[in-house]
């Protein structure tokens, strides 16, 4: 028997993202989410996790969209006070990683504070897999003694690693995307299935070139046989909870 959690990503970018993700956890395969504490539809989220309490949550820390919580943030935003879009080799060789490390514990207390019981940790643009970010990820999963999502690019000592299948986006979203795939997740005892499903808004539209594609991902992980077909086959929906029962 594999465990799969179904964690959606972006939890707290809009609105739109907010309720195609509750959407796709009360009516579909959904089982996790990672919110994004820096993002405008945060307040919505939390509310939303209050009122659907089978959600389990964890956070998406964020370097590479929007604005940062911290303000006061000299070397990881660029001229308007947002973060860079992207972490470049040649970005990442010019920051100051005490302030990468400062604001993902604002992002992660900001959470906390917010009353969520935080399940685990994962990032945007995976970002806490880089090399160069090393240093702080293991500060931050040593403070906050949390799983994490794998894709590390480095050999790590993090004990509490859960393997990611990262390969439901963009062209490979299919309705046949299980039945392809079933041999890949069934090699780990768990693992976490990255997915954006989402309802698409404005600001969704005008800030991420990944947006349209994240409403067939909704349709998919809602359709009315996948379920039976996930169980028929061994596989366990799960949250990152069930990680430390194995």
């Amino acid at each position: 028997m594999t465990k799969l959690v179904i964690n959606a990503d972006d939890f707290g970018y809009t609105e739109g993202v907010n309720l195609g993700i509750i959407s796709a956890y009360k009516n579909g395969i959904v089982s996790s989410c990672t919110i994004m504490a820096n993002m405008p539809g945060f307040e919505q989220a939390i509310e939303l996790l209050s009122d659907n309490p089978g959600l389990r949550c964890g956070v998406h820390m964020t370097l590479t969209c929007y604005k940062p919580i911290i303000k006061s943030h000299k070397t990881i935003i660029d001229n308007n006070g947002d973060f860079y879009r992207r972490a470049t080799k040649e970005i990442l060789q010019t920051i100051d990683i005490n302030e990468v490390y400062n604001e993902f514990c604002a992002q992660i207390d900001k959470v906390i504070n917010s009353g969520i019981k935080i399940t685990h940790l994962d990032s945007h643009h995976h970002v806490h897999g880089l090399i160069e970010l090393q240093p702080v990820i293991d500060k931050i999963v040593n403070k906050y003694k949390l799983p994490i999502r794998g894709a590390f690019e480095y050999k790590t000592k993090i004990k509490d690693i859960v393997p990611v299948i990262d390969s439901f986006y963009a062209d490979n979203v299919d309705y046949d995307y299980f039945k392809k795939n079933i041999d890949e997740i069934k090699k780990h005892k768990i693992c976490d299935l990255m997915c954006h499903p989402s309802f698409v808004d404005e600001f969704l539209l005008n800030s991420t070139s990944y947006a349209l594609q994240r409403t067939k991902e909704h349709s998919i992980l809602t359709y009315k046989n996948i379920r039976d077909f996930l169980e028929l086959n061994g596989i366990e929906i799960a949250t990152y909870e069930d990680f430390k029962w194995l």
